[in-house]
């Protein structure tokens, strides 16, 4: 029904604007109305409750407020705040004073706290007697359950309570909840009741159906959400102003720690991508006989219209199966780690060496790439499972859709686990100033500054052949240089291409261009390799090699993880962002970083946003006396530690 009209608006306002923003001003005023009814039913509703409830069940002042004084609220945000501003306005109007509130800042920004800072102030002024602890969330990819978790680390309050990331207080809610804890002896957890934006009351109970084993079959053919944990809005029932419930969706809940954590002290299992992980613990404390009590005194607000936070499609269907599954205990192996990285070739060779990585630890790791390039990971002799998705290795224009089929095939597989682990983050890496590197290896469990192990692709005699056969052609010592990147804003300009082979030639070496086959042969390189060869071949030519030349692609990556002398040049990328080299274990080679110089860059566009018609960016330099002194250091075979005095080299880059 929701689309039919959509499409109806649409055909309105093409056929007669005017008459369609006059129906867009009615259904306005109509929606505020019924906003307005709403609110007053449900203030209603609460006063009521309230009466009755401190009628029945008088409370005792002092009580409450010490178990305040003892508690601190968990609430995760990023600029603007709105949700945070709310909170503090909520906590302001309270009779009880809470000892602290936790914020996890997610703001994507360099340096982070920068955003919050004035309005730290602003708020420590308003709440004068309230702790305020700021914690900065330090993952590349904001995730419900992680964030939250975070935020309970950096308290010890033995009494918590999540706001989460969408969730507003109404009036007196937190007094409420603790009156409720108060009256239950401290042994429950206590639930406000949630309330959409439009005030309507959100379910306060799981639907059975919806955790059927049946239903996982389900979302593995679907491409979207069949159904929401808690979309409906339901009249608000009569009878207990606290009443059990065997599990809910999110809202604003706590009560004391212990009875929040698991066996291992957490209180959300961190393989939820959304915040399904609330209804996920729900139910854990309901099968472990926690007393689990919805306060129909103490309400929430949601500043989101669906009750999912997901950002994809792909996630919400991953989180709905493994809520479903884990009850069944249908999944095989739960703790596999699923790491889809379909494309590019540079990114599939940072994902091997993450998953060799993993796997020399002893933890099972799943490596999913496109069909074309499993046999590129094979030649790297893996200790860990390969699987194939389903999609082609695309153009850069169409990289991020292909990766949201490539998440929801793998998340959508019969045997998948619940541990997917993802290539690319949602959010640019140039506002959170992490490398990909690092992303990727957060994915998987493991510290951001873990050494990769310079696992190397099996060479035979087939390749050393070919070798052989190429390197005839030579007659002194050999450049090679990859100028093409996967567009041409990412490719070296042609003026800097033909500085670089000067250089090269002056240095009595010879410059030799790589790539693939379709690639266009440079007039400026003495040869060209250009083929498509795999790995193995790639590694037995770029070894016999002096030093190896190129733009941020693959070719980049493969010669951090074959440790050879290298000069990596970034234009409308940054090597903040995606150099690899000081990741590697190995580094007795030199890897000289020439950044970009200009202030629009790192762009990460495919094409020059500062100057339209330009086909080449700007940010492409030739430090003249670096890559000199590289040169001459690489053909006499000093190219390596203590390399080159101007602190120029990858691995002495602070990460």
């Amino acid at each position: 029904m929701r689309q039919f009209a959509g499409r109806a608006k649409r055909w309105l306002a093409r056929r007669s604007p005017a008459l369609a923003a006059t129906f867009d001003r009615a259904e306005r005023l109509a929606t505020a109305s019924q906003r307005r009814m709403q609110r007053r039913a449900l203030d209603t509703a609460i006063r009521d409750a309230r009466t009755a409830y401190d009628q029945a069940r008088p409370a005792d002042a002092a009580a409450v407020q010490a178990l305040a004084a003892r508690s601190a609220v968990v609430v995760v945000s990023a600029a603007p705040f709105e949700n945070l501003d709310r909170l503090v306005d909520a906590l302001k109007q309270e009779r009880v004073t809470l000892r602290e509130l936790v914020i996890v800042d997610a703001t994507p920004e360099v340096p982070q706290g920068v955003a919050i800072r004035d309005r730290l102030r602003a708020w420590r002024f308003v709440l004068p007697l309230t702790r305020l602890i700021v914690h900065a969330y330090d993952r590349q990819e904001l995730r419900f359950a992680d964030a939250v978790e975070q935020g309970l680390a950096a308290t010890d309050a033995d009494h918590v309570w999540i706001a989460g990331r969408h969730f507003v207080p109404l009036a007196g809610c937190f007094e409420y909840l603790l009156k409720a804890c108060v009256r239950e002896q401290d042994d429950a957890v206590i639930v406000a009741v949630g309330v959409d934006p439009h005030f309507g009351v959100r379910a306060t109970a799981l639907d059975p159906a919806t955790l059927q084993p049946s239903v996982s079959q389900q979302l593995s053919a679907v491409s979207d959400l069949p159904f929401d944990l808690a979309a409906a809005p339901v009249t608000r029932e009569s009878g207990p102003l606290l009443r059990a419930t065997n599990g809910f969706p999110d809202s604003l809940f706590g009560g004391a720690r212990r009875l929040l954590v698991d066996e291992r002290g957490h209180v959300f299992d961190r393989r939820f991508v959304t915040n399904l992980a609330v209804p996920d613990m729900a139910l854990r404390l309901h099968e472990r006989g926690v007393n689990v009590q919805i306060a129909h005194t103490a309400a929430a607000r949601s500043l989101r219209v669906g009750s999912s936070d997901a950002a994809a499609p792909w996630a919400a269907l991953h989180d709905w199966r493994w809520l479903v599954d884990k009850r069944a205990g249908s999944v095989a192996d739960p703790d596999r780690i699923e790491l889809v990285c379909p494309f590019h070739r540079g990114d599939v060779m940072i994902a091997i060496q993450v998953a060799q990585l993993v796997a020399s630890q002893g933890r099972r790791i799943r490596l999913h790439v496109a069909e074309s390039l499993r046999s590129w990971v094979a030649q790297f002799a893996p200790a860990f499972e390969v699987a194939t998705v389903p999609v082609p290795i695309v153009a850069a224009e169409e990289t991020w859709s292909q990766l949201m089929v490539s998440y929801r095939y793998v998340a959508q597989r019969p045997d998948a686990s619940p541990w997917l682990a993802r290539c690319h983050p949602s959010q640019s890496l140039s506002d959170t100033g992490c490398n990909l590197v690092e992303f990727m290896l957060q994915e998987v469990g493991l510290p951001r500054d873990a050494r990769l192990p310079n696992a190397l692709p099996t060479v035979t005699q087939t390749e050393r052949d070919v070798a052989d056969a190429i390197f005839a052609r030579f007659a002194g010592p050999v450049v090679f240089v990859h100028p093409l990147g996967g567009w041409r804003l990412k490719s070296l300009p042609e003026a800097l291409l033909a500085d670089v082979a000067h250089r090269v030639h002056a240095a009595g070496m010879a410059l030799v261009q790589i790539g693939g086959a379709s690639d266009a042969r440079s007039p400026h390189c003495d040869d060209a390799i250009l083929e498509n060869f795999k790995p193995a071949q790639w590694r037995e030519i770029l070894e016999r090699g002096t030093a190896l030349l190129g733009v941020d692609s693959w070719s980049a990556h493969f010669g951090a993880i074959l440790d050879i002398p290298q000069v990596c040049f970034y234009g409308s990328t940054h090597p903040h962002h995606v150099s690899s080299k000081r990741w590697f274990a190995h580094q007795s080679s030199v890897c000289l970083d020439m950044g970009p110089i200009v202030n629009c860059s790192p762009c990460n566009s495919l094409h020059c946003l500062a100057f339209p018609g330009r086909a080449d960016c700007t940010g492409y330099a030739l430090d003249v006396p670096a890559i000199e002194s590289f040169l001459a250091a690489a053909r006499t075979g000093r190219a390596g530690r203590p390399g080159l005095a101007r602190g120029e080299l990858s691995h002495e880059i602070d990460p």
